[in-house]
């Protein structure tokens, strides 16, 4: 253990031998009402079972009775009939003319009070203003100098503030690894500030009321809850309340958030079951084609591991004797040693074991006793054995247990989904809402020979053939598969792969077949383009049309936020007024500038956490039919900040193309010629290469 991990523990200890000690002198009120809470509980559950089995002797009962040990100070009577005389004459005061006038002056008087402090700083003020104008209206280009000011506080700040907050920081990450001793700690002021006595109260009512049914008898506990608070409020004073409140208050507004974001997807995932197999994303340049395919592809990828699932739960139900965990513990060293690595070698094991199962004829199957347990089940439409049902389970687990993205695409996709296992059965960790930023996976690069049933790119393709089952997404799929105008020069039997002899189309008409589980296909191609027409009717006939109509502004699932979004932009704007023009006068570093930029920055970083994590947009679209016969529904679909733009995708994934490009030119903007007058001259219209212009004086320069 280091000198700072021993310096953490004697700390600890030294604050709960001061919370222990704090107890001892100041807190023993609370245990004594504590264990008159323990005495109330006892006669009350006394009394519960007496009325329940009709015994004499147990109907003593002291939960109704005042505390003995707190004594009375609080304005609630002590019976209702006094609290209704009460409550009547409090609203009538309220109303009254006389209340009306003294609230009339109280306000006056700290009206003039406020003003009288306002005027006196109002000078001050400006005073200070017309300094700091003085001292930063002098220009010098003294490039990241600190002023003398900012150097002494750095120093101050670096053997003071830096030092503790470092040690603070420690502490806290010391204290989480011994989350116990905050249990502890929490446990003992919970007694101290009377909560535990409140906590036995309310059960020792429960017990009494579930068999006195005593309506009445709840002012009494009213009045008791307001007495037990008193030792709440007179430790921590109203004010300081707010800083325990405001943390709780916050996690649940987030808490909150987040169902709400949850809700959002659970729409979203409803939307993506209506679409047929292909789906074709269409917009203008900025629409968020390829953000909307990306989220789609995410929720996706999702829905097929819980398909998985559910599919394993119901052949699980078929044969509920079965030891399905032995069966998988097998076809996990299959698909660890290779033998077992697609659905097609997945059914070719599980026939090779009722092939060797049958010529054995042994009666016993993972310790499974066929002539106890039945090998048939039958659901009312047909009889299912039990190795066609191990085959299905087998390919389910397949998908379900793939330790990698079910993505395929033609540009990178990040997933967050992460597989835990302890050795069993695994779980996926399938939240698009984490706490802290996750490493997580990517999409396998679409090699489009693997969608080609025809002539591929690459002759002899050892991917060829493989691809099952998944979620392949395509963005810009016109310009891989052309148009019907486009392609009209292209010859089927051209020597060479094209998009007529390669027969991605027939794929995509087929490709269900191979990827089909229990009756379910678990595949799905995500597409975009600009216009629908930019894809080949052939294939755009098979396809859902989404249209995005517009995408609205964003949105933020927080509630309650509005105040602090209203201060942390009045602080950005502010300071902004003051910043662009003292870099424009000046060039070095000073404290006011320093210290001004530090909260805003920091007022500015939390609303930015704030919208990426609970902000979203709605896109409106329009779904209608490859066959694009005008009949269109209107649809609604969330893009949620946080799950789609949490380092998903890049929205320029072909930008290196034209990087390379760029890369290869030895010229740039400032290197290309200016015009020399409002008009073009004819020397510089021609040196645009235009089609058009060129078009026009190739006949005069003839």
């Amino acid at each position: 253990m280091n000198g700072r991990r021993i310096a953490y523990a004697s700390l600890t200890a030294a604050i709960s031998g001061l919370f222990v000690w704090l107890t001892l002198a100041f807190f023993t009120t609370s245990y004594l009402r504590l264990w008159e809470g323990l005495t109330d509980i006892y006669y009350s559950i006394r009394y519960f079972f007496g009325e329940l089995f009709l015994l004499d002797g147990m109907k003593k009962v002291t939960v109704t009775e005042y505390s003995k040990v707190l004594a009375w100070d609080t304005i609630l009577p002590s019976d209702f009939d006094a609290f209704k005389a009460r409550f009547i004459q409090y609203f009538q005061l309220l109303f009254s003319k006389e209340n009306f006038k003294l609230w009339l002056r109280s306000v006056g008087d700290k009206a003039f009070t406020f003003s009288r402090v306002l005027i006196l700083l109002l000078p001050c003020l400006l005073v200070l203003g017309i300094i700091i104008h003085q001292m930063y209206e002098k220009t010098n280009t003294n490039h990241n100098v600190d002023t003398l000011p900012l150097k002494v506080f750095k120093k101050v700040t670096a053997v003071t503030i830096i030092p503790v907050k470092n040690f603070v920081q420690g502490y806290l990450c010391f204290f989480t690894e011994h989350n116990w001793v905050c249990k502890l700690w929490l446990f003992i002021w919970a007694l101290n500030l009377n909560f535990g006595a409140i906590i036995v109260a309310f059960f020792s009512y429960y017990f009494y009321f579930a068999m006195s049914y005593d309506v009445v008898g709840i002012y009494v506990q009213v009045v008791k809850l307001a007495i037990d608070l008193q030792v709440l409020f007179r430790v921590i004073p109203v004010w300081a309340l707010l800083f325990l409140v405001y943390p709780i208050f916050n996690k649940r507004r987030k808490s909150r958030a987040i169902r709400r974001l949850s809700r959002f997807e659970a729409r979203n995932c409803g939307f993506i079951n209506e679409l047929s197999i292909v789906s074709m994303s269409c917009g203008s340049m900025g629409k968020k084609k390829t953000t909307l395919i990306t989220d789609m592809s995410l929720s996706q990828e999702v829905m097929f591991r819980q398909k998985a699932l559910k599919i394993l739960q119901k052949m699980d139900m078929r044969f509920p004797h079965f030891p399905w965990i032995s069966f998988e513990d097998e076809l996990r060293e299959r698909m660890g040693d290779g033998t077992v690595y697609n659905l097609a070698t997945v059914k070719e094991w599980v026939r090779g074991k009722e092939e060797r199962f049958g010529v054995s004829g042994v009666g016993e199957l993972y310790g499974y006793d066929l002539r106890r347990y039945s090998d048939t089940f039958e659901d009312g439409l047909s009889v299912k054995t039990l190795f066609e049902t191990l085959e299905t389970y087998a390919q389910a687990y397949l998908i379900y247990t793939v330790n990698s993205s079910l993505i395929v695409a033609n540009y990178s996709i990040r997933t967050d989904n992460e597989m835990l296992t302890e050795g069993n059965l695994p779980l996926w960790v399938t939240n698009f809402f984490p706490e802290g930023i996750t490493e997580g996976r990517f999409a396998h690069i679409l090699d489009f020979d693997l969608l080609r049933l025809g002539k591929k790119v690459l002759e002899n393709n050892p991917n060829a053939g493989s691809f099952e089952f998944g979620v392949v997404a395509i963005t810009e799929v016109g310009k891989e598969r052309g148009n019907n105008l486009e392609l009209r020069e292209i010859k089927k039997g051209c020597e060479e792969t094209n998009q007529k002899n390669d027969l991605f189309n027939s794929w995509l008409k087929m490709c269900r077949h191979s990827a089909t589980v229990d009756n379910f296909p678990f595949i799905k191609v995500f597409a975009d383009e600009q216009r629908p027409e930019s894809w080949g009717a052939d294939a755009r006939d098979l396809a859902d049309i989404i249209r995005i109509i517009s995408s609205g502004n964003e949105r933020l699932a927080l509630l309650f936020y509005t105040i602090e979004e209203m201060i942390s932009e009045w602080a950005f704007n502010a300071f902004m007024g003051l910043y662009v023009d003292f870099r424009y006068r000046r060039g070095d570093n000073t404290l006011l500038v320093y210290l001004l930029k530090s909260v805003t920055a920091w007022l500015w970083k939390r609303n930015v956490r704030i919208y990426n994590k609970y902000g979203y947009s709605i896109l409106k679209l329009e779904k209608e039919r490859g066959v694009m016969d005008g009949k269109t529904e209107s649809k609604k679909y969330y893009l949620m900040n946080h799950k789609v733009y949490a380092r998903r995708f890049c929205t320029d994934c072909f930008s290196d193309y034209f990087n390379d490009l760029a890369q290869k030119s030895k010229v740039g903007l400032k290197d290309y010629l200016t015009y020399a007058s409002e008009k073009a001259t004819v020397e510089e219209l021609k040196m645009q290469n235009s089609y058009f212009i060129n078009g026009l004086y190739k006949d005069t320069d003839g």
